[in-house]
């Protein structure tokens, strides 16, 4: 993995470089072309290690440059082809390949590369810069435009150093970042500042100064064209292909193991090929009220099971006020707790090897989420009168929060659904501030509805009337949930401590084959993810098989109440908060009392106010 920044015109900028040298420890380096263009690069060594592999690089006769982040998974067969025709390398890396491509086919090189990428590629010939993201957005990509002058890099404070922009608010993106608790692409916190949204690419003409968007992928809900038999044996042969791919590296290789299908699964084709033992990492966290993420009992099992060599890292979380300072490596509010826990073990990880191998996306692709078992009987709870859901909401929030007892919040979030049309359950179940919450929330709250966003990707993955309806929300979640939330923090969290995670469920081929197989395919008698196990039933120690569903979440209820509450007395008193201008004070007390009195659970709710809080202390004052 590396870091990546750039923009025209631009000269040299240091402090641009500085400010992702924590993505690319290794090396460094940076280009000043006589028209004013600029590239910048820091490198964390993967594949040849020596210096041949520095960016930028360039073609044979130094027309063509390129600073690249991410792995093209398919580079070995692709320069073969390459050499073939009468390319010439230097290098053993898959960066030079992508130069080499892209002479060939230009723009079109980038439905030939199976991998997770962000790059800039400067043409001087055609006098222009291609940004470009790989389909689902692992790898992340920004950029500005302003009075005349481009500027583009891994991270926004890349951005922010390069003085194009002053940070300002988006205010829909503020209002947006609230029912997600993250910012969706192609916005960011930062007005002026936008993601290349995932399967895209930005082209911008140095001479006319002109900018194009153009998409060249995108998730497609697909009829079956296979049996059940032909998809099942079709998934095993991808996979493993995938698998087999992603374990290419010249630096110590492992793999996050939880215990659960999906990193049981990756672990044993690992195994199958590897000569010796796979290097396994599983957290123990400790502390108060931390029991709930203990994965050691099911990691051990698959450990013995497939002869790792395994490794047990222990975390001390009881001083969680530390969990404030990761905010710093995402650059905009982000208010998934999760996101800590995954610091903490990429933090530890690193210390062994230097590349990670995770199970991130088999519940998109496999149907593991419980929302999804309810998807069958969306249209019938969205036939009574939104007012029977008030009233419902209003009954169950007599019952106390139960915190060991997660049906009694699933019977609350299911009430929230009810009267409304399908955008609208998908927000209520999946996510957390209403509108009308938002409007009591926040000051200035005169933005577009934030279904809009839903109603936008719904109508992208098919008709409303289409009987796999599982299928649109699939494609819905692989471009909401998991680019801008799963992803988002794998990146971040990872890349902070220099530690490259390839995610093989997400090669673009099993994505492809998942959109085929039917919804029946994937929860079958409340069994979910049913074809992944069944295909993969010789892999899957027998305990394990029927294990329920486990997220990977810190006990936030319990720290919220212990804990973090007190945030608010101490940092965000009704003075400070008054004069930030941002949030109606009164609102947010009324969530903490409905918190303390076990109303209903606002944990998630108040997380994301304390962390854009932290956001705005580190960026904005």
């Amino acid at each position: 993995m590396c870091g990546i920044v750039g923009g025209f015109p631009l000269s040299a900028q240091d402090n641009m470089i500085d400010s992702v040298k924590h993505r690319g420890p290794d090396r460094q380096g940076a280009r000043v072309f006589p028209d004013g263009m600029f590239l910048g690069h820091t490198r964390l060594q993967i594949i040849d290690l020596t210096e041949l592999g520095d960016q930028p690089m360039g073609n044979e006769d130094q027309s063509i440059w390129v600073v690249y982040n991410g792995e093209i998974y398919n580079f070995v067969e692709l320069r073969r082809t390459l050499e073939e025709q009468g390319h010439q390398f230097r290098s053993r890396t898959d960066t030079e390949v992508i130069v080499h491509l892209y002479e060939e086919l230009g723009e079109q090189s980038l439905r030939r590369l199976n991998g997770m990428f962000a790059f800039a590629i400067y043409d001087q010939p055609r006098a222009r810069l291609l940004l470009a993201r790989d389909r689902l957005g692992i790898k992340p990509l920004y950029y500005a435009y302003q009075n005349g002058v481009l500027v583009f890099g891994s991270e926004i404070k890349s951005i922010l150093k390069s003085g194009v922009i002053s940070p300002r608010i988006n205010s829909q993106a503020l209002y947006d970042y609230f029912s997600f608790l993250y910012v969706p692409h192609p916005m960011t916190i930062f007005e002026g500042i936008s993601q290349v949204p995932p399967g895209h690419y930005l082209t911008f003409d140095l001479r006319t100064r002109a900018l194009k968007l153009e998409r060249y992928w995108s998730p497609e809900a697909k009829p079956a064209t296979m049996p059940y038999e032909a998809l099942r044996e079709t998934l095993v042969c991808t996979l493993k292909d995938a698998v087999k791919r992603q374990m290419i590296s010249d630096v110590p290789l492992g793999a996050f193991l939880s215990g659960g299908i999906d990193s049981t699964i990756l672990v044993g084709l690992m195994a199958e090929n590897s000569h010796r033992p796979v290097e396994t990492f599983t957290v123990v966290f400790e502390g108060d009220g931390i029991k709930t993420v203990d994965e050691r009992r099911n990691a051990r099992q698959v450990s013995r099971h497939f002869g790792t060599n395994h490794h047990e890292l222990r975390v001390d979380v009881s001083n969680i006020e530390d969990l404030f300072q990761h905010m710093n490596h995402f650059d905009q509010p982000f208010g998934n707790p999760t996101s800590y826990l995954s610091y903490l073990i990429s933090k530890e990880t690193r210390r062994y090897v230097t590349v990670a191998l995770s199970g991130a996306g088999g519940d998109e692709l496999f149907g593991g989420y419980p929302r999804y078992r309810i998807l069958p009987y969306a249209s019938y709870l969205a036939f009574p009168p939104k007012i029977f859901g008030d009233w419902a909401q209003r009954l169950l929030r007599l019952i106390p929060e139960n915190y060991d007892q997660p049906l009694i919040r699933r019977a609350k979030l299911l009430a929230r659904g009810l009267g409304q049309s399908l955008p609208e359950q998908y927000l209520r179940w999946t996510y957390y501030f209403s509108d009308a919450e938002k409007r009591r929330l926040l000051l200035d709250s005169e933005s577009l509805p934030t279904t809009r966003i839903i109603e936008h990707y719904l109508s992208e993955a098919g008709p409303a009337g289409d009987a796999d309806l599982y299928k649109r929300i699939q494609c819905l979640d692989l471009k909401t949930f998991l680019a801008d939330n799963i992803l988002e923090y794998t990146d971040r969290t990872s890349m902070a401590v220099a530690l490259e995670v390839r995610v093989p469920y997400l090669d673009h081929r099993v994505l492809d084959l998942s959109l085929q197989i039917p919804f029946k395919y994937k929860i079958r008698k409340g069994v979910t993810k049913y074809i992944l196990k069944d295909a993969f039933s010789a892999l899957i120690p027998k305990p394990l098989r029927r294990a329920p569903k486990r997220g990977f979440c810190p006990p936030l209820a319990q720290w919220m109440d212990n804990h973090l509450d007190r945030y608010f007395d101490m940092f965000m008193p009704q003075e400070y908060t008054k004069r930030v201008g941002i949030f109606n004070w009164a609102a947010i007390q009324e969530l903490r009392v409905e918190q303390k009195r076990r109303r209903r659970d606002n944990s998630m709710e108040l997380f994301g106010i304390i962390m854009f809080d932290v956001w705005h202390r580190m960026y904005m004052n």
